[in-house]
């Protein structure tokens, strides 16, 4: 039988959490995080399929059954603070295939972290848009970065502090220095290959979609989430 190649979605969400205390539970508008973000996966028709992985059965139990969607246990081993992405995608990937061996091979894999709760369905559909007409290894949302590297961030080297990027000739000012971008967790896509055998994070192949920095917050402490929350009051949602 022909298996069908998909884009699946991955939502990862473990149960600890430093800076803010069962953050994956965090509620938005009466809606964990979580579910928010397994929600906008499902109603994407560009995605296939969805997979909810937690080390929680708590987080899993958050989120309603649907057919489109697959719960999966974490491994203890996965969902440590110092556990790399790559581990739990490959995890992800294998676990799914075995369940659907006869039915499904994924052909990419399209993250969609919790922790940014302002993306919308567009931003998701424009990313999945560009990579396929890219075929990249990675596609990373990205917006421009408020406080350039080149310019003005110092890092310590030695007994002294210097750029974090230096040039040989020193931009003179901020506007003349080389854009760069900030990653953010709105939305990323791996081709298989990049997870399965490249195994990097920032591949070499990788393209960015420019996201708005409003919606690009991610929740890592209170002073975010009041942010957020700010910016759905100003939207009136």
């Amino acid at each position: 039988m022909h298996k069908k190649e998909i884009n699946l979605a991955l939502i990862a969400a473990r149960e600890g959490s430093k800076g803010v205390k069962n953050k994956n539970l965090l509620k938005i508008k009466n809606k964990s995080i979580t579910r928010i973000a397994t929600e906008v996966a499902l109603r994407l028709k560009k995605i296939d399929r969805v997979i909810l992985s937690s080390d929680s059965q708590k987080i899993l139990n958050n989120v309603p059954q649907n057919k489109k969607l697959t719960k999966l246990k974490m491994k203890k081993k996965l969902a440590k603070d110092s556990t790399p992405m790559i581990p739990v995608m490959q995890d992800a990937i294998m676990k799914f295939e075995n369940l659907f061996k006869s039915r499904y091979q994924v052909k990419n894999l399209i993250i969609i972290d919790p922790t940014s709760p302002l993306r919308n369905e567009t931003d998701i559909n424009k990313a999945i848009k560009l990579f396929d007409k890219k075929k990249p290894d990675l596609l990373i949302s990205a917006h421009q970065a408020q406080h350039n590297p080149y310019f003005s961030i110092i890092e310590k080297k030695g007994k002294f502090f210097k750029l974090s990027k230096p040039l040989k000739n020193q931009p003179g000012s901020r506007q003349s220095a080389p854009i760069s971008y900030e990653i953010n967790t709105i939305v990323w896509i791996y081709s298989r290959k990049a997870v399965m055998k490249l195994a990097k994070r920032i591949p070499s192949k990788t393209i960015i979609l420019e996201t708005p920095k409003e919606r690009s917050i991610d929740i890592d402490n209170q002073n975010d989430i009041n942010l957020i929350n700010f910016y759905l009051k100003k939207n009136g949602k």
